[in-house]
């Protein structure tokens, strides 16, 4: 028969959350987020992989701002969890607004390359900062 382990023994799967769901670390946060980015781009660089084999255009023509699809949800998970918190309506857009502006700036920066690699720059930098204007904008409108 197995003994039943203390929460302080179980190992912590997955990030820290409070009791609404929300991840209450930044690293964690940008931790997760950009884990989802991971993932994302790996299936983009597959499908392209495939797409380019079965004569369907050439690898890299895929666009690599897709690779924002689980990071959105990830916040999207956030902003639902955050459901209690003052200027979740504020922020929420705010920083949504300055990441997609500085990741079109970094496609901009990379804009010889192919639009997988510009695209998924861009989508990078817009998953860093969205996660980061998110989390610190939820801890200074709860203060205000």
């Amino acid at each position: 028969m197995a003994d039943p382990q203390s929460p302080a023994d179980e190992q912590r799967k997955g990030p820290r959350r409070d009791a609404s769901g929300r991840i209450v670390s930044l690293t964690d946060l940008v931790g997760y987020a950009l884990a989802g980015y991971a993932i994302s781009v790996l299936g983009m660089v597959a499908f392209d992989g495939l797409f380019a084999l079965l004569g369907m255009g050439e690898f890299g023509d895929l666009t690599g701002w897709l690779a924002v699809i689980f990071p959105a949800i990830i916040f999207v998970e956030q902003f639902k969890a955050a459901a209690g918190h003052r200027g979740r309506l504020a922020v929420a857009p705010a920083a949504g607004l300055a990441a997609v502006v500085l990741g079109v700036l970094a496609v901009g920066v990379a804009s010889g390359l192919p639009p997988l690699v510009s695209g998924g720059l861009g989508a990078l930098v817009t998953t860093v900062v969205y996660a980061v204007l998110w989390h610190l904008g939820l801890a200074v409108a709860e203060r205000g």
